[in-house]
């Protein structure tokens, strides 16, 4: 096989060669204090992380985890691991430390990078802790600036991204240096990035959209990324968009319906001029939130659709085809085949619903789940992909989603299983048997609903509801905690003993 040198990071630079004194990342904290970074100081500063890495023993192919909020340092260590040519494996910072330690026992992980607040999570784990008030920069400005990229194949891995399915262990989806030829593509051509031009991915970049889109898209195409400390206020978002002058907005609906709780006319008191796309993805779009930014921010939302294991955007709008009511998902937009099948797998005319799957072929889908290969597998079915989501397609070629497949919860463009929730509630000593699902949300898209058997000599009380919110909270992430408990005398089950959600 040809040997051909894309480290996606060689990759980014060499993109950017023409652009380097130009900023690459406008960061802003919680108190508004603002640090721009160059090309050039990013290409430096990653060329540091590495010559870390290496000095910590890390290689070619060790996995390596980011565990801290967004910052520039975020941005650093990516790019730092992809030049080793180690394999980058994002955490949420909202994990607590059995999610952690479960996904980097899973691929054998290397090290983790973890900010200094999150110390007693990844206790016993290798780490370095990342104190970006004390020393840490101090320590990373001692590393020598030169730092050649290791030469890798296309096909080389570069990134796991854990997701989790109805069996409820995560699964790690492993993607390689190749994967950056679409991000860039896709970027330019959907998205509309280019040299300067002015972009805020709300998404964390340990999210497939902030990494594919907010990282990689970005800074491949030369744009200007705003990057917000995580904690901004609702009320602070649409003022953001305005001070910074930002051209191309990617969020996801939980934000866009949390601003529609605010004052309509809020909305229309700011100067939005510059603003020329709002792009959403990440779990179902509502009309409501689209007809929303139309009434009060003027601008069209334009809905993608692709998951975790695409790596990137699938269906969407490029600008070529009119946006078809509020609904609709958009077209396949890249170089690959997608139908709707049946449950035998044979596609279904138009305005038919089933199965949404793709032809095996394009350059970011994803290559394994790491130490799971039977299950990597299973994903394909008589030369299809099968994407476990149900949808339907329409004489014109649009695409409209409807749900997942499974039983996976989607809250706040968040996935979490019940299975992780009921196996954290199952640690309770009260908790006699426990599911766990979701319930339609306006703000959230999905609540956590949970339903709980209690052991005898125990009762419902409000304490033992905050007791389970706080463990579920630690166990998985606040994301997963239960925004309802119901108490039953006995779950709905079937012969076999399995527990029927559907009638929950």
């Amino acid at each position: 096989m040809e040997v051909i040198s894309i480290n996606i990071s060689d990759f980014i630079f060499e993109k950017n060669k023409d652009n380097l004194d130009k900023r690459a990342l406008l960061y802003v904290d919680r108190q508004g204090n603002e640090e721009s970074w160059s090309y050039r100081n990013l290409d430096i500063m990653s060329n540091r992380v590495a010559n870390m890495l290496k000095s910590h023993g890390v290689k070619k192919g060790d996995r390596v985890f980011v565990y801290l909020e967004r910052s520039p340092e975020t941005y650093f260590f990516i790019l730092g691991i992809f030049k080793l040519g180690a394999i980058y494996c994002p955490l949420f910072p909202s994990f607590g430390s059995d999610a952690v330690k479960e996904r980097f026992n899973d691929c054998q992980g290397s090290l983790i990078l973890a900010e200094s607040k999150l110390a007693d999570n990844i206790d016993g784990l290798p780490y370095i802790l990342v104190d970006r008030e004390g020393d840490f920069r101090k320590r990373l400005l001692s590393e020598s600036k030169d730092f050649d990229a290791v030469e890798v194949n296309k096909e080389d891995y570069a990134i796991i991204h854990y997701t989790s399915g109805t069996t409820g262990k995560p699964k790690g989806a492993v993607h390689c240096h190749g994967a950056i030829l679409s991000h860039w593509q896709t970027s330019k051509d959907i998205v509309g990035l280019a040299p300067g031009v002015k972009c805020w991915f709300t998404a964390d970049p340990a999210w497939v959209t902030g990494t594919s889109y907010g990282v990689l898209g970005a800074l491949s195409t030369g744009a200007d990324i705003l990057v917000a400390e995580p904690g901004y206020r609702i009320s602070q978002v649409l003022g953001l968009l305005e001070k910074y002058d930002i051209e191309i907005w990617y969020t996801a609906p939980t934000l866009l319906r949390m601003l529609m709780r605010e004052d309509p006319s809020k909305a229309k008191g700011y100067d939005l001029s510059r603003l020329k796309k709002i792009f959403s993805a990440g779990e179902a779009l509502n009309p409501e939130v689209c007809r929303w930014a139309e009434d009060n921010l003027g601008l069209t939302i334009f809905n993608h659709w692709f998951q975790t294991e695409t790596g990137s955007i699938i269906i969407g709008y490029d600008g070529t085809f009119p946006k078809k009511g509020y609904d609709t998902m958009g077209k396949v937009l890249v170089d690959v085949e997608a139908e709707i099948l049946d449950d035998d797998y044979n596609p279904v005319p138009p305005g038919n619903k089933g199965h949404l799957a793709l032809k095996p072929s394009w350059p970011s889908m994803f290559l394994d789940y790491w130490g799971n290969r039977e299950q990597y597998l299973s994903k394909f079915i008589d030369g299809w992909y099968i994407t476990g989501d149900l949808a339907y397609r329409d004489e014109e070629g649009y695409f409209y989603y409807l749900s997942r497949e499974d039983d996976v919860i989607n809250t706040a463009g968040h996935l979490v299983t019940p299975f992780e929730i009921e196996s954290a509630l199952m640690s309770h000593p009260s908790v006699a048997e426990v599911a766990a699902k979701g319930v339609p949300d306006k703000l959230m898209g999905e609540a956590v609903k949970a339903f709980v058997v209690l052991k005898e000599g125990y009762e419902p009380t409000p304490q033992l509801e905050i007791e389970y919110r706080s463990l579920v909270r630690n166990r998985v992430s606040p994301f997963a905690s239960p925004q309802e408990i119901e108490f039953m005398d006995e779950l709905p089950k079937t012969e076999t003993g399995k527990i029927i959600r559907r009638v929950l």
